[in-house]
Formats: structure tokens, sequence, C-alpha cells
């Protein structure tokens, strides 16, 4: 183990089989931390969950979808049951698919978006909250986008899911920082991971989306993981309601 800045703490992580997920479950795991992984994929879930076992770290996997309430509770009480609290939850679970004009959106594809991206990471804290009421105490983390912050073209539902997670982010904040409960987000750029795999093995197409930011290149899931470290630790004991930008530049211009 390199560091303990979040030794011993039970910390919940959704959509952790890959990319940013899978990255912060490591990255936990290294500074202590006993994770829970939940995401749709058991087999994913369960070879991540033996790989940090083998490296002496402590994890479980734990099938679950956030856009089913019952998924979500059982997430919750057997968290609880098997460790008896819940420290840190991370709502990382998002999908994004093809890019399509306002006009040529159909409500399908804005109730998938919104459901998974938006709504899952709702479902997920009005289930924790009752716990972390009880304890008050508890962090949450929320993972955002840049599309949150800025207009994408050809990504409506996508940048209003993210957007609205910034809003979720504050407004539980506010409303619950008496109680001594934090919640923040992290809005990345362009991230190397599986749902960016396709769309950057096009032709030109990663250099293309490199050179729209001021660093020249895009992000790697672990640096995307350290800012989730940092707001999730108590190196961040005063920071609540922040939206974290960890995208290179981008929304500098």
């Amino acid at each position: 183990m390199s560091g303990k800045r979040v030794k011993n703490r039970i910390v919940l992580i959704t959509g952790a089989g890959s990319g940013v997920g899978k990255a912060t479950a490591l990255l936990f795991v290294n500074e202590g931390a006993i994770v829970v992984l939940v995401g749709r994929r058991k087999g994913v879930l369960t070879r991540l969950s033996n790989k940090i076992l083998r490296g002496r770290g402590k994890a479980i996997p734990m099938e679950g979808d956030v856009t089913n309430e019952r998924d979500v509770q059982g997430i919750i009480q057997t968290t609880l049951q098997r460790f008896g609290r819940i420290d840190i939850l991370i709502n990382n679970a998002g999908v994004a698919r093809e890019a399509v004009r306002v006009h040529e959106t159909t409500d399908d594809m804005w109730s998938e978006l919104m459901d998974i991206n938006l709504t899952g990471a709702f479902r997920m804290i009005r289930a924790v909250l009752p716990h972390l009421i009880e304890r008050r105490r508890g962090t949450i983390v929320n993972v955002s986008s840049i599309a949150g912050l800025v207009g994408l073209s050809h990504m409506a539902a996508y940048s209003v899911a993210k957007s609205g997670m910034i809003a979720l982010t504050k407004s539980v904040a506010v409303e619950y920082g008496h109680l001594g409960i934090r919640c923040n987000c992290v809005c990345p750029g362009t991230v190397e991971t599986e749902m960016t795999k396709d769309y950057l093995s096009s032709p030109g197409r990663y250099q293309g989306t490199s050179s729209l930011y001021p660093m020249g290149r895009i992000a790697h899931p672990k640096e995307i993981a350290q800012g989730i470290l940092y707001l999730a630790s108590e190196e961040s004991s005063f920071v609540t309601g922040t939206v974290l930008t960890i995208d290179g530049g981008y929304t500098a211009k």
C-alpha cells in the first residue's frame, strides 16, 4: 500500500468495472480503502475483485443496475449488512450514445441517458442518505463531465444529464452540509476508456480530439481518479458543493 488517505473507509463505486470506475477502485484500494464494486457485468467485477484480492487489497463485487430501484436498495442494504457502514459513495455509472442532433433525438434516447447518467445517481444518493444522516457524516462524489459545463453539438441529452448531476451535487451539499455530509463532483474531459475506444479509433480522431485540449492530449483514467480521491478524502474536509474540472484546459478557452 502506497498511502492511507482513505484507510479502512467503506467505499461504494458504481460503474466500477472499467474506465474511471476501475481506476478509482484500484487507487482507493492502494490508499487503504475497502471497495464495493458495483456494476451490471458480474464477470468483469469478479475479475477486478480477484485482482485486488491477489494484491492483498480488500474488495467485493456486487452486481446491480442503478436504473432499478430494487437493485439500488439491495446494494445499499447488502453493503450495510456486510460492513455496518458506508463512508464514501462514488456515482460513476454512465453511458454515452451515438452523436445525434436535437431534433433527431427520440424519447427513448433521451430517457435512457437521463435514467443511467442522472436518475441513477439520484437513486443511489437517495438510498444512502438515511444512513449518512444517522451517522452525521459521509462523502459523496459524482462523476459529471465537461459536457455539463459547455454546449456540445450532437450531445444534448448527455449534456443535460451531466449538467443535472452538477445541480444535484450542489443541492445535496447545501441541504445536508450541516449534518456532516459532503457532496462534490468532478467534470472530466475526454478520457481513454472502453466507452471512448471506438470513437477515438477512427482515423485521425484521436489526434483531432487531442488538439482541442491546450495540453495536447486526452486524460488517462487514473488522472480522474486522483481528483475523486482528493474530494473523497479528508484532504478536502472543508470542500462541498464544488465542481472540480479535470480537462487539460478545455473549458479555460
